[in-house]
């Protein structure tokens, strides 16, 4: 039935005055079932006839409205008058209903209330309805920052209850929500949480910028909020990560730099380092970098150090990375620009896990890393460094890593990467170093030369490079790297061995020691490269073995050998030597092998059609390739690899 078919007939309920509250009169009522063509949000209102030209005034009296919307749930308005002189459309309350079926349609139900009073002289009570209309919502008021949205947006589920709406407990007016998130908090309740950031609140709320959404009510965070806007957040193990504008808690207890962390097992904040010096914009998590990446981006440029820590301040571009099991910054994806929106698939479930940067930029890379990093078996790559201290170029301009070496005292103790080249540290060390905690460290002093080997035996390092002698001014004596040095990792010391020293034509001091080759259970270190006596007085051209017992210097027997050793390595008990290798007239060779057991050289089958000097060896480290190897060169001719 229309509305339209009521106009001019009205619905009158009329009964004894003296029997308005008993059971029966109370059952009875009008009732009215609009035709609602869709699901939605309606404002409901009761069209009342005037009483003044009926004559009915003295017998109008209190009506309730019961609206059945489903077959479960129930809205009612109690003690609405009628005693209006001219017609009057008067507002029910707004509600949700569901499209009307052939099955079920909304009812609007008009009883007496049991209070209703009428003049005395009146022996009878009435209620009067001419129409219903349902006026369907197309925005929303009030809504104050937030409008939930259910994603069920099956038929059956919209019989039962509203897909969307706002929340029961309602923001306060003016209230601008930029961020909101939700997780299993850790605390006592250990419930699914709605968080809530943006600008909003105050004290009468008892919560700033951000709040909990629980049990259908708005609760405040520990020390009431943030002071400042809350832009973005996500949440990660147990805790909220939090970016915006703003410079601590609320209560002005906790120093914050526009980055944050609310954990909610002891429901505390925390900074992370000393901050941003601008406000972070988006916070996501970043799955390409595993399940504890947290990406922030915004105008910043720096990421200060935490107070008291004794770290350096780090450059940003407005992009940084957080982990989350460790507690710091970490590696970033190489980016040339500046990015300005980070987007992240937070879906663990997903194959693929994708990432989206967006911003200003020329270039991109999966990581950004200073020197070093580390190939897993199964392909992947990821720095090794703390971003900050991470490897720098040296006061030449020049970053270069030549070698590097996991060291392991025994099998119990962490093994620990020990990189050489050319470069410094954030404590000032060059061209030796160790990572410890995610920064690079000093390891051994005074190594002013470019490192271009390292290896051990046992306990003892070997550290081979281009030498860089110099008089000291004050002493009158020689000082600086002279192309070898010997540590004991244990002793922390340096062991004392005779020099290996240049030839004449090249002032004694130009050594190049290319590398360092250890023979397996013996007492033997083969060292190559460019030099020709050990000590100044032992002859022992391009390459020379050590007895590490014995500290003492032994020539391989006599070779063709023209000019420096570039490589060495072991395999089938035997040396291979890369190098330039003359005999007369026949052709030059760039590759031979040393048999230590009858010490004799011999030619490497193929050699001869090496087209140049080799430069690399590396061994093949296939189960069906033992004792092969990777030769790696240049042309002679044309200088190419």
């Amino acid at each position: 039935t229309t509305a339209a078919s009521y106009r001019g007939t009205y619905r009158t309920l009329t009964v004894n005055a003296a029997e308005v509250a008993s059971p029966d009169v109370q059952n009875w009522a009008i009732t009215m079932n609009p035709y609602i063509p869709e699901p939605g949000f309606y404002k409901v209102y009761m069209m009342v006839p005037g009483c003044q030209n009926t004559n009915t005034c003295q017998s109008r009296g209190l009506v309730d409205v019961l609206l059945k919307t489903n077959g479960e749930v129930a809205f009612d308005a109690r003690n609405l008058t009628q005693n209006n002189l001219l017609d009057e459309e008067v507002y029910i309350r707004t509600v949700y209903a569901p499209a009307s079926t052939d099955k079920f349609r909304p009812s609007v139900q008009i009883n007496l209330s049991p209070y209703a009073k009428v003049d005395p002289q009146a022996q009878r009570v009435e209620a009067v309805v001419d129409y219903v209309r349902f006026e369907r919502v197309t925005s929303f008021g009030n809504l104050n920052g937030v409008i939930r949205m259910d994603p069920d947006l099956s038929s059956q589920k919209q019989l039962h209850m509203a897909i969307y709406g706002g929340l029961e407990d309602s923001l306060p007016e003016d209230s601008v929500v930029y961020a909101a998130t939700s997780g299993l908090s850790n605390d006592t309740r250990s419930d699914e949480t709605l968080f809530l950031g943006g600008k909003f609140g105050g004290a009468e709320q008892g919560y700033y910028n951000i709040a909990q959404y629980r049990d259908r009510k708005l609760i405040p965070l520990n020390a009431t909020g943030l002071y400042g806007t809350v832009n973005s957040m996500v949440f990660m193990d147990a805790s909220l990560y939090v970016g915006g504008e703003f410079n601590g808690t609320a209560d002005m207890k906790t120093a914050l730099g526009n980055i944050a962390q609310y954990n909610t097992t002891d429901e505390s904040w925390y900074p992370l380092s000393g901050g941003t010096d601008g406000p972070v914009t988006n916070v996501v998590p970043y799955s390409p970098f595993g399940s504890h990446s947290v990406a922030f981006t915004g105008s910043f440029s720096t990421l200060y150090a935490a107070a008291g820590s004794g770290d350096q301040n780090l450059t940003s571009g407005g992009l940084a990375m957080w982990d989350t099991s460790t507690a710091q910054w970490s590696s970033l994806p190489y980016i040339a620009g500046t990015p300005t929106l980070v987007f992240a698939d937070p879906w663990e479930d997903r194959d693929f896990n994708v990432a989206l940067v967006a911003g200003a930029f020329s270039a991109v890379a999966a990581l950004e890393a200073n020197g070093t990093v580390v190939l897993s078996s199964d392909g992947g790559i990821k720095s090794l460094n703390v971003p900050g201290a991470g490897l720098q170029p040296d006061s030449e301009g020049r970053l270069v890593v030549n070698s590097g070496l996991w060291y392991a005292k025994d099998n119990t103790t962490t093994p620990v990467l020990i990189v050489g080249g050319q470069f410094q540290t954030q404590d000032g060390t060059t061209n030796l170093a160790q990572l410890q905690d995610g920064k690079w460290q000093k390891l051994l002093g005074g190594i002013n030369g470019e490192i271009l080997t390292i290896n051990n035996a046992a306990n003892l390092l070997f550290v081979g490079g281009v030498s860089n002698i110099a008089i000291d001014p004050k002493s009158n004596k020689p000082s600086g790297f002279g192309g070898l040095v010997v540590y004991n990792m244990d002793k922390k010391d340096v062991i004392g061995v005779q020099s290996l020293e240049g030839s004449d034509d090249s002032n004694g001091s130009a050594v190049r020691i290319n590398k360092i080759a250890v023979r397996a259970d013996t007492s033997m270190v083969v060292v190559g490269g460019d030099f020709a006596t050990a000590g100044g007085l032992l002859s022992c051209p391009y390459v020379c073995t050590l007895d590490i017992n014995e500290s003492q210097w032994s020539p391989l027997a006599t070779s063709t050998l023209v000019d420096q050793v570039t490589d060495m390595l072991f395999t089938d008990k035997l040396l291979v030597v890369a190098g330039t290798f003359k005999n007369g007239t026949e052709p030059t060779s760039y590759l031979m092998t040393y048999d230590f057991d009858i010490n004799f050289w011999a030619n490497v089958t193929g050699a001869e059609n090496l087209p140049g000097p080799v430069t690399t060896l590396t061994h093949a480290d296939h189960e069906e390739s033992a004792g092969m190897y990777y030769i790696i060169g240049t042309s002679e001719s044309s200088g190419t690899p």
